[in-house]
């Protein structure tokens, strides 16, 4: 009987559901988190009431939440601590569907505080290609040193139909989206299929807006806050003038109460010369409010290639360093990224004049990493290569972090075994 113990014990550490197959149809993944909550969603295969538990250790649960009954389970896990690792398990009944060390979650550190971490961006990928799984290797290798990723946009291909997030979303990046929250944009090919129904079914954004419209959001994390654009739905006429003047008052309210990076994504990108070019209606009507706001980085996909500029104002060249970008405060002043290889490859065109780095054919993911005034970003190829190392630093003016302490540092303590940003 002991030994019968120690192996279930074995077995669940390893991650596995405690009844393999069962009901279980795809997920649980964790959506939507903050400070204080989590979203995690599952489906399964017949129509059942659905609970999730979890607590700060396996098995020594602290709450129990309702999944709702039928297919579709949504466990809403509110009046947590801020940047704490929670464990959880989903059921149905005793029978127990996912449990083990690899359920779990983080709550972010809480606004303005000034603690290390790392996210991911990537668009793309969702094809089912040699190159795709590759990325997703390496990304499940790297994951222990990333907090979270964002999504830039053509998520399914070729017309984000549902059925093909069941072949080349959830079994391609179960093992990464069980415990980290990948916060989603709009692409081209998304919407596609009923006006991206499936997108709009499987992620839960904020949906902090006047509209309450799932296209266009933002969230804070530690002093970074992090703005998603609609550029393929909502990009014309009144919709449009209803984002661009939220997200003016949603980059000033996040400015007043201390966030020092504002980091924005969309799919198409203003600046990119490989199997697209510069997009000239998104320069028009977003690339002006954004630099008027002192915005850092920009985040884009669309283009299957990777390429970063120098840092651009108006159109033009601030900092005509290869690397490194001092900042002051909130002036104008972004570099802008395409990651737009997260399984689609393509080549390069032509040298940009704005662009400090192009490179095609390739596949791979955008690193980002920042601490208290310091940004740094990384190319990272599918075989783990590290490439295109750029720095920017926040030099005083009209922004401040807010202090916090340095215990709030997620668990893994990545800045001490990754003492190496890159």
């Amino acid at each position: 009987m002991f030994g019968k113990l120690l192996w279930i014990t074995a077995f669940l550490a390893l991650g596995f559901a405690t009844q393999v197959g069962a009901q279980l149809d795809f997920g649980p993944y964790v959506q939507n988190t903050d400070e204080k909550k989590a979203i995690v969603i599952w489906y399964t295969k017949t129509s059942e009431a659905g609970t999730l538990r979890y607590g700060k250790q396996i098995g020594q649960w602290e709450g129990t939440i309702d999944g709702g009954t039928g297919t579709v389970h949504r466990a809403a896990i509110t009046g947590l601590a801020a940047s704490t690792k929670y464990f959880y398990e989903v059921a149905a009944g005793a029978n127990v569907y996912a449990a083990g060390e690899q359920y779990y979650f983080r709550t972010h550190p809480r606004p303005g505080a000034r603690v290390p971490f790392r996210f991911m961006a990537f668009g793309d990928f969702g094809d089912g290609s040699v190159l795709q799984k590759a990325t997703a290797a390496q990304m499940l290798k790297d994951d222990a040193r990333h907090n979270f990723a964002l999504l830039l946009g053509d998520i399914i291909y070729s017309s984000g139909d549902r059925e093909n997030y069941l072949i080349d979303y959830f079994p391609v990046y179960q093992e990464l989206i069980r415990h980290r929250a990948w916060w989603p944009t709009l692409g081209n090919h998304d919407i596609k299929a009923q006006k991206a129904a499936a997108y709009f079914e499987f992620f839960e954004t904020p949906a902090n807006n006047p509209s309450h419209a799932e296209n266009y959001y933002s969230f804070d994390y530690a002093n970074a806050h992090i703005v998603s654009l609609d550029d393929e739905l909502l990009f014309a006429g009144a919709d449009l003038e209803k984002q661009l003047a939220w997200v003016k008052q949603d980059l000033q309210a996040a400015k007043s109460r201390g966030q020092r990076w504002l980091i924005m994504m969309w799919h198409k990108p203003p600046y990119s010369a490989g199997t697209h070019s510069d997009d000239d209606e998104v320069q028009a009507q977003f690339v002006p409010v954004l630099e008027a706001e002192g915005v850092d980085l920009i985040l884009n996909g669309h283009s299957h290639v990777a390429e970063r500029t120098y840092l651009l104002a108006n159109h033009q060249i601030l900092n005509s360093d290869l690397a490194n970008y001092p900042k002051k405060g909130f002036a104008a002043g972004a570099v802008y990224v395409v990651a737009g290889a997260g399984g689609k490859d393509g080549e390069v065109e032509k040298k940009h004049a704005l662009m400090a780095f192009q490179l095609g054919k390739v596949s791979g993911y955008e690193s980002i990493f920042i601490n208290g005034d310091t940004l740094r970003g990384s190319w990272i190829k599918n075989n783990g290569q590290s490439v295109d190392q750029f720095t920017m630093i926040k030099t005083g003016g009209d922004a401040t972090d807010v202090q916090q302490a340095e215990s709030e540092t997620a668990p893994e303590n990545f800045a001490v075994h990754y003492p190496n940003p890159y």
